[in-house]
């Protein structure tokens, strides 16, 4: 994660992540990628073919097929599964005869690493601690879920950023939410996009809540 992830925060920009806090966990999130139809069919049509073939290997979250300029279909399509083991069933299903083509079914993994790298918002500590000592509270706390990397301090808000690498570390640190460090309850709040998600990024561009850097201000 670059440092200016984290380089300043508005009260906006903590109140747009409330969006997150609610979303799957990694673990339980997959997707596929889906060829074999032909690119003259009607969208609504493919569409409809795959959400029912693929209804029992799990909960569908998205279908994305995109229309060209020509209003003809790209030649491969995706699939967002929520449950676990929904992958290994889809995959299973490769080959099957949709009517007038046969569906082809591929693994489309995200990255190994891609949820190694969380940006959080941290508020609730106690701040009437220095800068120095918010800071080895904080790594302290958060230590448990990977290397503290970075951690910036921003006492107009009584917030801190806090930037964590490690194995799974964007559930870990979310996990944190609502824990004490001393007599203090924090409050935990994602600001770094998942690279992990449950629907085609060109879907994620339209979300309410974005991630809208240019409202964070510098550190203060």
């Amino acid at each position: 994660m670059e440092g200016s992830a984290i380089k300043g925060m508005s009260l906006l920009t903590l109140n747009e992540n409330d969006a997150k806090k609610n979303r799957p966990k990694n673990s339980y999130i997959g997707r596929i990628l889906v060829k074999g139809y032909n690119t003259q069919f009607s969208h609504d049509d493919v569409e409809s073919s795959v959400r029912k073939l693929f209804s029992s290997c799990g909960e569908i979250n998205d279908v994305y097929i995109s229309v060209l300029a020509d209003n003809t279909l790209d030649s491969f399509g995706f699939v967002y599964f929520l449950g676990e083991g929904a992958v290994d069933k889809a995959l299973q299903l490769s080959g099957s005869d949709m009517g007038g083509w046969t569906v082809i079914a591929e693994p489309h993994p995200f990255p190994e690493d891609a949820d190694c790298d969380p940006v959080v918002a941290v508020q609730g500590y106690d701040t009437s601690l220095s800068k120095i000592d918010i800071k080895k509270v904080l790594t302290t706390h958060f230590s448990s879920c990977g290397e503290v990397t970075e951690i910036r301090i921003h006492k107009k808000i009584g917030a801190a950023a806090v930037c964590v690498y490690g194995e799974c570390a964007e559930e870990k640190v979310q996990d944190l939410d609502g824990s004490y460090i001393g007599e203090h309850k924090i409050t935990v709040r994602l600001i770094s996009a998942r690279e992990i998600y449950s629907v085609h990024p060109r879907r994620r561009y339209r979300c309410p809540f974005p991630v809208n850097k240019a409202n964070m201000t510098s550190e203060e």
